[in-house]
């Protein structure tokens, strides 16, 4: 049965690792940001004094982790947070457990009075299927930035917005 946590523990980091590089999604560059944000928020180091701390939210499948999630209120603003990575180790994918992860970050934002989510992801083909799961997650594009990350590598910014009377049950059914 899968279960969450919210606590970061020592062994997180090297899991983050195991579990982002298993995806095939991302480069050694994108692995080392989940990394070096879960040694951050256990050494207590933040980018400056005004940071805001990245949360994280961890998938088990019994004791094995199987996902996680990690986000951030946006600096300099009041109800504006940031879904900067999730991803959920390869063996697992296509169990709903990314759809659980982003149903409890949503929780846990609405809850720390946030009003709307914000992620960027890639425009190459490869990450078609991502942006398919955010706009299933009840995502919506809200702009395109043209070659942000390479020449033919476009930015696609996805946003959440809650409704004033929003169902507990934020993520709409399949």
């Amino acid at each position: 049965m899968l279960s969450f946590r919210d606590k970061l523990n020592t062994r997180d980091p090297e899991i983050i690792r195991n579990i982002t590089a298993s995806t095939g999604f991302f480069d050694d560059t994108d692995i080392e940001i989940g990394v070096n944000l879960a040694h951050a928020v256990l050494n207590r180091q933040y980018a400056n004094d005004n940071a805001e701390k990245p949360e994280f939210l961890f998938a088990e499948d019994g004791d094995k982790t199987v996902g996680y999630a990690c986000f951030g209120k946006i600096q300099d603003c009041c109800s504006a947070y940031e879904l900067y990575l999730i991803s959920t180790l390869n063996s697992y994918r296509g169990h709903g457990i990314g759809r659980q992860l982003v149903q409890r970050l949503l929780e846990t934002v609405r809850r720390l009075g946030g009003k709307k989510v914000f992620v960027k992801t890639e425009g190459t083909p490869q990450y078609l299927p991502t942006r398919k799961f955010y706009e299933l997650c009840g995502f919506k594009l809200e702009a395109v930035l043209k070659e942000y990350y390479d020449d033919k590598d476009d930015c696609y910014i996805y946003s959440y917005k809650f409704c004033e009377n929003e169902a507990a049950n934020l993520i709409p059914a399949e």
